[in-house]
């Protein structure tokens, strides 16, 4: 890990290349924030008029599904190839491609929702989903950065602040410049995609100008359709990844299911719309930076990762459940603020075991692989929810909870070596 990093120089550079990679995870992550209040108006809200009258209310959860299932879907491709391809062209030529990729996909989406086009809706989030690939990139560069073990789980948790910024501040971009209250005749639900474009563009000038590779040596360059496959088939047969990996997996099952459906939830208990919607997101977002800013180092150096991570699944659990029981919305909007705090403490520490599973030469395949878990957690959740609300409104919740106490259980079992609270990272 630490034979592929520079010394840290006295003029600050390589600060300066760790603030462009949180820059980039920023603008990332931005999009989930942006486009899920409004998705969740578009698709969800009687009256919105983007789709037609006719359309029934399980036909709106199914399209709804459909639309975020993609995103998370194309992601699982585009985490793989676009991260094992900044092993051989560079971190910083892999990220420019997300950055182009982004940008085209908040275009198609500007586009789609004027013209009231659905497949044109999705097409943009299919586009958006494969370049969104930044965040291993940027995970593989932190780690390419750090000096040592500790110094690579605080330049994880750095990752997780610039994505929890995105959440943060995506919501507020799609609540303000979609709120006729505050833009008048200027707002629009395009608007913020509109922004969001620009945003995109500033990123990447940002890292074409202030990044520099750490790695110098490149890996050969093998491509093949059957990579997504040969990815997981060549993880999985690791017995560190496989020990990760079986919390890793139902821990962004539970995660996934409560972040993809709270805001569609809100909408059909409370009658709630884009800026509740946004609100929620922002309040998960807020959680999730001050968690990942303030608690990740000092937790895990105190605590071992399996006992660390016992508790936050635990808590999880407790979150989901109050959410689906509370009568309130105002309570529900507020349980989205632990939740995205323990995301801020559980996500950055698995990311750190994973990162320990492989060598250095390795950290940008391994990254890939944490994503494309994730990704094919969420896609799964996406689309069986999504089938699932239309006749069980909390199934995707409930989902949550089995999934929650599997990878408590999971933690109990394969990680039960380590001693609560001390003992070896897995």
């Amino acid at each position: 890990m630490t034979g592929s990093a520079r010394p840290r120089s006295s003029d600050g550079s390589l600060r300066l290349a760790e603030f462009a990679l949180m820059v980039v995870c920023f603008v990332d992550v931005m999009g989930q924030g942006l486009a899920f209040p409004i998705f969740d108006t578009l698709l969800l809200k009687s009256g919105s008029g983007f789709l037609p009258v006719a359309t029934s209310r399980s036909q709106a959860e199914l399209l709804y599904s459909i639309a975020i299932g993609t995103f998370f879907l194309t992601w699982l491709f585009g985490s793989i190839y676009v991260a094992r391809l900044s092993d051989s062209i560079g971190r910083k030529r892999g990220i420019l491609i997300c950055l182009v990729g982004a940008f085209a996909g908040y275009a198609l989406a500007a586009a789609a929702i004027p013209l009231r086009s659905y497949p044109l809706l999705v097409a943009s989030r299919a586009i958006t989903g494969f370049t969104a690939g930044t965040q291993p990139i940027a995970a593989a560069a932190m780690i390419d950065l750090a000096r040592s073990e500790a110094e690579s789980t605080r330049n994880l948790g750095l990752v997780n602040v610039g994505v929890s910024g995105g959440l943060v501040i995506g919501p507020i971009i799609g609540g303000v410049f979609s709120d006729p209250a505050i833009l008048g005749p200027w707002a629009s639900p395009t608007l913020p995609f509109m922004v969001g474009g620009g945003l995109c563009l500033v990123a990447l000038v940002f890292v074409a100008l202030s990044f520099r590779d750490a790695r110098q040596a490149l890996a050969p360059l093998r491509l093949s359709p059957l990579e997504v496959g040969q990815l997981l088939g060549r993880g999985l047969q690791r017995r560190a990844v496989r020990r990760v990996t079986a919390v890793f997996f139902p821990y962004m099952l539970c995660f996934m299911g409560f972040y993809v459906f709270a805001a569609a939830s809100l909408t059909a208990r409370f009658g709630y719309g884009t800026q509740a919607a946004s609100l929620a997101m922002f309040l998960l977002g807020t959680g999730l930076a001050l968690a990942s800013g303030l608690l990740v180092e000092p937790l895990n150096a105190r605590l071992s990762s399996g006992a660390l991570l016992g508790w936050v699944a635990l808590l999880l659990c407790a979150v989901i459940a109050a959410f689906v029981a509370v009568p309130s919305g105002p309570l529900a909007l507020a349980l989205l603020l632990p939740a995205g705090a323990l995301h801020g403490i559980g996500y950055p520490t698995l990311l750190a075991a994973y990162s320990r599973s492989a060598s250095a030469e390795e950290q940008g395949w391994v990254m890939g692989f944490s994503t494309a878990v994730f990704t094919l957690a969420a896609a799964s959740v996406s689309f069986l929810g999504g089938e699932l609300t239309a006749s069980v409104p909390a199934a995707p919740f409930l989902f949550a909870l089995a999934c929650g106490a599997a990878a408590w259980l999971a933690i109990q079992t394969i990680w039960r070596p380590e001693r609560w609270p001390g003992g070896a990272h897995p």
